[in-house]
């Protein structure tokens, strides 16, 4: 099965590129009857719309990156279920990244989530919260969460999801 486009929608239905973004952005400057046609079209051909297109136009990609120590123990994916969670309520997806208890591997990941490719960071770390000038290169919002195993499961769940509000209220 091949990817329809718009431009294949548009050369299909015979309206412009534009009419056809319109007609399905549901936008009140194009005739209701040319939207039903050109929805039935996209329908039919099961047209997806491209979210990486989308992300370069809205300069948001409706994703975050998460930055765990690992994902194999009980403590750290109680973690990570309440921020996945929550990213899916909110239209979220994660990128997820080991740091394996490595401040470097933390900064590293930091570094490569600023290519415009996430929104945000959440970092939990059992290291110390590292000096704000650590991150200097960074223009991404990021909320550190240092934690210890200590913590109490319904503690961290709460700090996950405060801290993940947190975020997106400084993304949006």
């Amino acid at each position: 099965m091949s990817i329809i486009t718009l431009k294949d929608i548009s050369r299909v239905s015979g309206y412009s590129v534009s009419t056809v973004s319109k007609a399905l952005n549901d936008k009140f400057d194009v005739n209701s009857d040319t939207k039903i046609i050109i929805r039935e079209i996209a329908k039919k051909y099961n047209y997806v719309p491209n979210t990486y297109a989308i992300a370069l136009r809205k300069k948001r990609t409706k994703t975050i990156s998460v930055i765990i120590p690992q994902i194999n123990t009980s403590f750290y994916s109680c973690f990570l279920f309440h921020i996945e969670k929550m990213a899916s309520l909110s239209g979220y997806r994660i990128m997820l990244f080991q740091s394996f208890e490595n401040i470097g591997k933390e900064k590293e990941f930091i570094d490569t989530s600023n290519d415009g490719s996430v929104d945000g960071v959440v970092i939990v770390s059992n290291n110390k919260r590292p000096d704000p000038h650590h991150f200097v290169d960074n223009n991404l919002p990021i909320e550190y969460i240092e934690i210890n195993q200590a913590i109490p499961k319904e503690q961290l769940k709460k700090e996950s999801v405060a801290r993940f509000t947190t975020l997106l209220n400084r993304i949006l």
